[in-house]
């Protein structure tokens, strides 16, 4: 009508209302507040990722070139695959790809835009000195590995762990996390264990469904994640088992389908063979149980390398003789922890177990990935020591420094090349602590984060009830009936 202004819809008002936004922003300020050690790290974990490419191999090395992660342009260009519509050709033997494939997945938008830019990248046999498209790529993938410093902390706040222990627990997984994506391009093991530890919040929280999806995100990115899923479920009430599995399996189930319809040979061998060359990592004594894949020898091969003196760019190519590395099989061995991993989720079906009882069993499961594994990389360590130095600093502060210690050690250590025996038995002895320090102690109150768990402190026998005068079951003498009604009449 006229002289009359149209209403806003709800929704404008609602938007437009300043004590929403202030709402909005107080919620941001307070969960930044939460997060400040995390939110610290993962920038300092940025900045010394960055310095670490330019700076690392000038200093170190005294080569112009960048360091960029070992394994991280595999993955990146099983990611121009997926954005190319061809997903089986991530398990191209090229790529090196023997997961599933999450990451590449998650990486495929990266890949696209980075060709929409024109940004130059290294994949074998071609290698580059400075390649831009690292330039996008290495601050992603340390924002991803930074995440897990997030989820940490939220399970140890959600297990009531002390602040300076938390803090403590921050700066240890920053700096293994920091470790995988830098030093070997591997952001996906923080990753996947981000989502495997928010996975366990909803656990307690008891929000099933958040927990299988959250769980299948983990899964896909890192099969490893798989191995804890069979106490997950079996801690889930009856009659939501199998949504939660389906959940936690569905994303995965879909992915390989579709890579297998495209190149069912390359996938099957890359997700059942997966084959691992031993003298790029470090045998253990498994390996000699190992089926072989090749068995090596000499052959022709083919390298080129791309330069720019004088501000020409020139391919310089070359052939040689080289030996060919000697693959074995990881899958056979790596069924030992599907066995285990099923037998403990039998166990818990079978005897319920406490939420805190069943974070330890996950990661009795995660450790056990490096007891059988026999080819190991020092970044297959990161998961168990993630889990493992949360529950240690739940269970105490002596036992928590004890297991910063044992994590220091073996991280340290697993960069080192010894005979296969001492550092397998190394790795496995300061892995077995940690976990065994960060075991539920019998002697504490029952979990209170779980309601359901009958205490394991015993009852106080009942004290024997005292008989008084003034309790009307007690018979009085009739002198003390007339004391007492002396002392009402007064």
């Amino acid at each position: 009508m006229p002289g009359t202004t149209p209403a806003q819809s709800p929704s404008r008002q609602d938007v437009s209302d300043p004590t929403l936004c202030h709402k909005v922003g107080s919620s941001i300020a307070r969960r930044c507040s939460r997060r400040r050690w995390p939110l610290l790290l993962a920038i300092a974990m940025l900045v010394t990722g960055m310095a670490f490419m330019f700076e690392w191999n000038p200093i170190v090395h005294h080569s112009p070139s960048w360091n960029v992660g070992g394994d991280l342009w595999n993955t990146f260009r099983a990611a121009h695959y997926v954005g190319w519509g061809y997903l089986g050709g991530v398990y191209d033997p090229a790529n090196g790809i023997i997961t599933f494939p999450g990451m590449a997945t998650l990486l495929a938008p990266v890949a696209m835009l980075s060709g929409i830019l024109h940004l130059s990248e290294s994949f074998l046999p071609y290698t580059l000195q400075h390649p831009t498209a690292a330039l996008l790529l290495v601050p992603i993938e340390l924002v991803m590995a930074a995440s897990v410093v997030f989820a940490t902390d939220a399970l140890a706040e959600r297990l009531q762990v002390g602040t300076r222990q938390r803090r403590a627990l921050c700066v240890l997984v920053a700096v293994i996390a920091w470790l995988t994506a830098s030093v070997w391009g591997h952001p996906e093991e923080s990753l996947a264990m981000t989502f495997a530890l928010y996975a366990m919040i909803a656990m307690l929280d008891r929000k099933w469904v958040r927990c299988g999806w959250l769980f299948g995100v983990g899964v896909v990115l890192q099969p490893l994640v798989a191995l804890m899923l069979p106490l997950f479920v079996a801690r889930t009430p009856r009659g939501m088992r199998i949504m939660l599995a389906v959940r936690s399996s569905a994303l995965s189930v879909a992915l390989i389908a579709v890579a297998a319809a495209g190149n069912f040979h390359d996938t099957y061998r890359a997700l059942v063979e997966q084959p691992t060359p031993p003298a790029l990592n470090h045998p253990t004594p498994w390996v000699w149980l190992a089926p072989k894949l090749t068995s090596g020898g000499d052959r022709l091969t083919n390298y080129a390398s791309i330069g720019h003196p004088h501000g020409a760019m020139s391919v310089t190519q070359s052939t040689a003789m080289a030996r060919s590395l000697v693959f074995v099989a990881g899958g056979p061995g790596r069924m030992i922890d599907v066995v285990l991993s099923v037998l403990l989720g039998v166990l818990v079906w079978r005897r319920p177990q406490s939420d805190v009882g069943v974070l330890w069993l996950a990661s009795c499961v995660l450790a056990s990935r490096c007891f059988f594994e026999p080819v190991m990389t020092p970044y297959y360590l990161a998961p168990p020591l993630f889990l493992g130095l949360v529950l240690a600093a739940r269970v105490g502060r002596a036992r928590f420094w004890a297991a910063a210690a044992l994590s220091l050690e073996v991280t340290i250590l697993a960069y080192h090349h010894l005979n296969p025996w001492i550092w397998w038995s190394s790795i496995v002895l300061g892995l077995a602590g940690i976990v065994a320090l960060g075991r539920p102690t019998d002697r504490m109150p029952a979990d209170p984060l779980d309601h359901r768990q009958p205490s394991i402190v015993p009852d106080e026998p009942a004290r024997p009830e005292v008989a008084t005068a003034d309790d009307p079951r007690v018979p009085v003498p009739a002198s003390e009936h007339h004391h007492r009604a002396q002392s009402v009449s007064v």
